[in-house]
């Protein structure tokens, strides 16, 4: 059958967003929108140290205020007090040791938002401080405190292809840089949200704005001590994620309040404390070299790459690993050496956002090949195309592929685009 999109209903023809009606004219259901009878409002109260031993929590004064229905501590905690989706290395309410400033100490339900506001103003803890740990050299450092009881290295990674030391022999140029990225958040316009509600059965029911339920649900029901099939979650129509609701945001908690009052249970995070507490793109440091021969084949590549974690693992060691694996971009290089190393620190946690380290990767990359491109003397955009993959060529990993390969169509459309325009011309005189 000849393939083309007569065939089709959708591939090849403008197909309009089957959501797109219903959020222009307002229809759309948010779950901060979702309201039941008898609702509670519920609030986190955020550890605002970075790193620290909790000697006491005084809960009492309020608990003791009208209009507070619950708060609960680590102690409250039904099930196994760990989570994570690779790694369970976070506690739903912080026991003993804050590992940073946005950790969670306890959580309050109450008749309103402006209660249960007033209510974590009532509540009194007493922490020990400890040396905080804000870079990755201070966390790899020998002697250093740890974060978590089996270190601060939470991953290294190794990415090998080819003869490392025979492909910079072979080099009649090398460049050699360092480069670093920062914290990004990713700023959707609707901050963490939820509401969670037991049924006349028993089984918990949460919506909330997640973009993985089913992961969710195995990580609300380790918490809880409750068997994964008495637990829904819901994905409601969600105002922006980009990896950042990859991880639990509001679900735990929603769910802890919600079994111990018996009642719905609402939660909404202010963008104040989505900053503070929420997962962000990681903080980077690539230091690496590169080599080619005189006349411009890449014949070497090397590079660490340091990743800042920040407290928890979430997905990021992944995300640092993907970095180092994508760190010689869409081009072919037959010798590769890469050490990626993923961080824990006392910074915000870090963990997936668009791109999953390869943005990161292509700083790196791409001025490399501009630089080495200059040194050399060739056009930045013909020494691309002479290098980029393609075909039967094969990746860092040693992964060859016989079709899919996008780059070099990608580069020959720009060259014919920069060709077509006169202002551009002149600059590219040698890509004719």
């Amino acid at each position: 059958m000849k393939m083309n999109k007569e065939n089709f209903l959708c591939v090849g023809h403008a197909v309009p967003r089957v959501d797109a009606l219903d959020k222009v004219l307002g229809r759309a259901v948010y779950s901060e929108d979702i309201t039941f009878p008898d609702m509670l409002y519920a609030r986190v109260l955020r550890a605002g140290i970075p790193h620290a031993l909790i000697e006491a929590i005084d809960t009492r004064e309020a608990a003791a205020m009208k209009g507070v229905v619950s708060v609960l501590t680590a102690k409250e905690v039904p099930g196994i007090n760990r989570y994570g989706i690779a790694f369970q290395d976070q506690e739903a309410l912080v026991e003993r040791h804050v590992r940073y400033a946005g950790d969670p100490v306890a959580l309050v339900a109450a008749e309103s938002d402006e209660i249960a506001r007033d209510a974590l103003k009532a509540i009194r803890v007493t922490y020990r401080s400890l040396p905080v740990i804000t870079t990755v050299e201070e966390a790899l450092a020998e002697g250093a405190p740890k974060i978590h009881e089996k270190g601060n290295l939470l991953l290294h990674s190794r990415t090998r292809k080819g003869d490392i030391e025979k492909g910079f022999a072979q080099a009649d140029v090398i460049v050699e840089n360092t480069y670093r990225t920062q914290v990004v958040d990713h700023a959707y316009i609707e901050t963490e949200s939820g509401v969670g509600l037991l049924d006349r059965q028993g089984n918990l029911v949460i919506w909330s704005a997640n973009q993985c339920p089913f992961r969710d649900r195995r990580q609300v029901a380790g918490v809880l001590g409750m068997k994964e099939n008495r637990i829904r979650v819901i994905r409601a129509v969600t105002g922006g994620a980009f990896g950042g609701k990859d991880d639990v945001t509001v679900e735990i908690h929603i769910a802890l309040l919600a079994k111990a009052t018996g009642r719905p249970v609402r939660m909404v995070l202010d963008r104040e404390e989505s900053f503070l507490s929420q997962t962000k793109r990681h903080a980077i440091e690539i230091r690496t070299r590169w080599g080619a021969t005189k006349d411009g084949k890449l014949c070497a590549m090397e590079g660490d790459v340091y990743g800042d974690k920040g407290a928890y693992a979430g997905l990021g060691a992944f995300v640092v690993k993907k970095c180092g694996i994508h760190l010689s971009g869409p081009y072919y290089l037959p010798n590769i050496r890469v050490d990626s190393y993923s961080v824990y620190t006392n910074n915000v946690m870090c963990s997936a956002m668009r791109g999953f380290g390869v943005t990161q990767a292509a700083l790196a990359h791409e001025a490399q090949m501009d630089e080495l491109a200059k040194r050399l003397a060739i056009n930045p955009l013909r020494f691309r195309l002479m290098n980029c993959l393609d075909n039967g060529l094969s990746t860092a990993t040693g992964q060859v592929f016989d079709e899919g390969v996008g780059i070099r169509a990608t580069l020959e459309t720009i060259r014919e685009a920069v060709l077509r325009d006169p202002s551009l011309r002149r600059y590219w005189e040698d890509l004719t």
